[in-house]
């Protein structure tokens, strides 16, 4: 299950996504992403990865996608930190859920 609660916060417009990032719920952020850019095609956009325990590969591939057409994303819990860094940095977490530093030292 997942829940996307759209709204208007300042100038930006938040994308608040709570539950499992996976299968078909990755297309009902694209839309809603999408239906955001259409309302308001100049405004900031950021994701909030809220309440997110599990993304798969195809919903990292979108939040990638977001992350390079400058949408800002952000994260609350230390699983979902970790999921934006790997998404904002390109690089995986090593084991103990530190994204290394490009000379390998954490």
């Amino acid at each position: 299950m997942l829940r996307i609660t759209v709204e208007k916060r300042d100038e930006t417009w938040v994308l608040k996504v709570e539950g499992n990032l996976q299968g078909e719920w990755v297309g009902e952020l694209r839309r809603a992403w999408w239906s955001t850019r259409d309302v308001a095609p100049d405004a900031p956009i950021r994701v909030e990865l809220a309440d997110v325990p599990f993304v798969d590969a195809a919903g990292k591939a979108l939040l990638t996608e977001m992350h390079r057409q400058r949408v800002q994303i952000t994260a609350h819990g230390s699983l979902a930190r970790a999921i934006r860094d790997e998404i904002v940095t390109g690089r995986s977490p090593n084991r103990s859920g530190v994204v290394d530093d490009a000379d390998g030292s954490p």
